[in-house]
C-alpha cells in the first residue's frame, strides 16, 4: 500500500460518510476546524485543501475518474452548507473579546497601534460599517475567502467529472436558516465584477485582503476560464500588476524582505511579515505567474535556509506545520530538489506519517498531536508533494488534453 493510496482511501471513507453540515448538525470529527487559528480553524479550509491531490491524481490516473469525481462531488456539496460559512453566518459585528486577545497575537496577527481595538483575523465582523450585514455569503461584499475557494472547488469538479453540475441553481446556506439560488457562473462573474471594483483586492473578513487568498481566488477564475472557455482571470493579473509594489518588499539585489499579510483598506494599514508567508502566495501563484511565485518561494527558503546544507531545519520561525506542509510541496512543484529531500526527511521526522485503518489501508500525517485522526488541513497540503511531480500543480490548470479527452462528455 503507497502512502498516496492510503490517503485516497481515508479521504474516500471521509467524504461519502454522511455527517451533518446544516444549522441544526455537526461535521463528522475527522473535519479539520482546528488548524491554523484564528485564521483558518474552519472545517470548509479542510474541505478546500482536499481537492488539490485530487486534481493532481485525477490528472497522473484518468482510469479512476469516478472515484475522484464522487469525492470532489461529496466536497462541493458541502461547500454550500451553513457550516462551510459558519463564520460569515455567525461573527455578527466586532468580536466582543477582542480585549481579551492572546498575548501572543499582538504584533504578529494585530497591529500593536490598534491592540485592544481591533477585530482579530478569522473574524469576519458582518455587519459593521460601511458594509452592513449581508446574510448571504457569496453576495456580501467581504468573504472572498468563502466564495474564491467555491468557484476554484466547483471548478475542479467540473474538471475531473465532466459533469456541469454547478451551472444548474444551487441553494447556499444563509444567516438565520435563510437560503439563496446562485450558479456557478453567476458566482463566478460577480467574483470578477468585485475585483474589477476593487483595486487592492476584495477583502475576506470585513476590512481585510490578504494575498494569499487572492491568490486563491485568481486560480479559481484560471480553472473556471480554461473549463468553461472564458475571460475572467484578467482581473487577476490586473490585481497583480497594481499591488506588486504595495504587498511586497523586495531589495535591490531581488530578496524579499517582508510580506503583506493582509491589507486593511479602512486604516490603510499594510499588516507585514516576515517572508516564509510568502509559501503559501507562491503555491496559489504558481500556475498563474510562474516567475514571480518563485520570486516569493526562494524568497522565503532563503530566509528559513532551507536551500543551505550546512544549517538544520527548525520551526524558529514558524511553529505552525503548514508551511512546512507547504514547503514540501511548493519545492516539489520547483523540482528544488535540494530543498524538497531536506524537508522530506524532516516530515518523515515530525510530521508522524502513519498507515491506519483496516488492514492499514488509510495513511495521513498525524503531527503528534494525539488525535483521533490524521489532522485534515495539514495532511491534504503534505499530501499533494506525493503525488506530485515537478510541474504538475501548474500543469493541473493548463493541461489542455485532460481537458480536451474529458470535460463535459
Amino acid at each position: 500500500m503507497t502512502e498516496h493510496r492510503g490517503w485516497l482511501n481515508f479521504l474516500y471513507l471521509k467524504a461519502t460518510t454522511p455527517d451533518d453540515w446544516s444549522e441544526k448538525g455537526t461535521p463528522h470529527e475527522w473535519w479539520d476546524k482546528t488548524s491554523t487559528a484564528p485564521m483558518c480553524s474552519f472545517p470548509r479550509f479542510d474541505l478546500q485543501e482536499s481537492t488539490y491531490a485530487i486534481g493532481l491524481m485525477a490528472d497522473r490516473t484518468p482510469a479512476w475518474r469516478e472515484v475522484y469525481s464522487e469525492i470532489l462531488d461529496e466536497i462541493a456539496e458541502r461547500s454550500i452548507t451553513y457550516w462551510a460559512a459558519v463564520d460569515w453566518l455567525t461573527q455578527f459585528g466586532h468580536d466582543p473579546d477582542r480585549g481579551n486577545y492572546p498575548d501572543a497575537w499582538k504584533g504578529t496577527l494585530i497591529p500593536e497601534e490598534f491592540w485592544g481595538n481591533y477585530d482579530a483575523p478569522g473574524w469576519t465582523a458582518n455587519g459593521i460599517a460601511p458594509w452592513g450585514f449581508n446574510a448571504d455569503p457569496i453576495g456580501a461584499d467581504g468573504n472572498l475567502f468563502f466564495k474564491g475557494w467555491l468557484n476554484l472547488t466547483q471548478s475542479l469538479h467540473t474538471y475531473v467529472s465532466g459533469y456541469d453540475k454547478w451551472a444548474s441553481p444551487f441553494n447556499l446556506a444563509g444567516a438565520y436558516t435563510s437560503r439563496f439560488e446562485w450558479t456557478q457562473h453567476q458566482l463566478a462573474e460577480h467574483l470578477h465584477q468585485q475585483w474589477l471594483n476593487t483595486p487592492m483586492g476584495p477583502h475576506c473578513e470585513n476590512t481585510k485582503a490578504w494575498p494569499f487568498c487572492l491568490s486563491a481566488a485568481g486560480l479559481g477564475l484560471m480553472m473556471y476560464d480554461k473549463v468553461f472557455d472564458k475571460n475572467l482571470h484578467g482581473a487577476y493579473f490586473d490585481w497583480l500588476s497594481f499591488t506588486k509594489d504595495k504587498f511586497y518588499g523586495f531589495e535591490k539585489n531581488g530578496s524579499l524582505q517582508w510580506v503583506t499579510m493582509y491589507y486593511d483598506g479602512q486604516k490603510k494599514h499594510h499588516h507585514k511579515t516576515l517572508p516564509p508567508h510568502g509559501l503559501a502566495i507562491a503555491f496559489y501563484a504558481k500556475p498563474q505567474d510562474p516567475e514571480f511565485a518563485e520570486l516569493l518561494y526562494r524568497g522565503a527558503i532563503n530566509f528559513l535556509g532551507w536551500d543551505n546544507t550546512s544549517l538544520p531545519i527548525s520551526n524558529e520561525f514558524m511553529p505552525d506545520p503548514r508551511m512546512f506542509a507547504l514547503g514540501l510541496t511548493v519545492s516539489r512543484e520547483f523540482g528544488d530538489l535540494v530543498t524538497y529531500e531536506r524537508l522530506r526527511k524532516y516530515a518523515e521526522e515530525n510530521f508522524e506519517p502513519r498507515f491506519f485503518g483496516p488492514n492499514d489501508s488509510q495513511f495521513g500525517f498525524w503531527f503528534n498531536l494525539g488525535e483521533n485522526w490524521p489532522r485534515g488541513q495539514l495532511s491534504a497540503l503534505a499530501m499533494c508533494a506525493e503525488v506530485c511531480d515537478p510541474e504538475s500543480w501548474q500543469n493541473l490548470l493548463i493541461n489542455l488534453t485532460f481537458r480536451s479527452i474529458f470535460l463535459l462528455q
